[in-house]
């Protein structure tokens, strides 16, 4: 009966330490939703060329609408600053390191089930738009709407907030 659980020990031990080994994050097996972002990770050599449009440094513009259901616009969000990066991703002072970005499109249809409002009320004359989230932040900025290389939408509070690209 001791040597039962001695063998036992030593497996369990075994296949503890296995599970321990490093995993291959750029295997090709991600979905085909994984941002840039996240399919090279291993090297902070992104060019301008290959990175998202949506990295960069981002400020707050106004107010561009609102959901049926909203709180009062907050104002105090106007003129953040907000920069999205494979490093980090910052909204004012509240930042998380190394964020995880979801990219996904999703059709005027969609958006309108999703969100009771059309892309049209945004300013958004397409089809379809690519909507950002970052997997585990709730603050302002952690999920937007790329309208384009130069402007993106976040909602907060009911309220949809325009962002502009700074200029180098």
């Amino acid at each position: 009966m001791k040597r039962i659980f001695q063998y036992s020990a030593l497996l369990l031990l075994v296949l503890l330490i296995s599970s321990c080994g490093k995993t291959d994050t750029n295997s090709s097996s991600g979905s085909a939703s994984e941002s840039p972002a996240n399919t090279n990770t291993n090297t902070n050599t992104n060019t301008s060329a290959d990175a998202p449009s949506y990295f960069g440094e981002w400020s707050v513009q106004g107010l561009v609408g609102s959901t049926p259901v909203s709180a009062a616009e907050d104002e105090k969000l106007i003129g953040m600053r907000v920069t999205y990066s494979i490093e980090k991703a910052s909204f004012d002072k509240d930042e998380i390191m190394s964020p995880e970005y979801k990219e996904e499109n999703i059709t005027k249809d969609d958006f309108f089930n999703e969100y009771r409002n059309e892309l049209s009320d945004l300013g958004i004359e397409t089809e379809s738009v690519k909507t950002v989230s970052i997997n585990n932040w709730t603050n302002p900025g952690s999920s937007f709407i790329v309208k384009d290389d130069q402007t993106m939408i976040f909602l907060w509070d009911g309220n949809y907030y325009e962002m502009k690209k700074e200029k180098k």
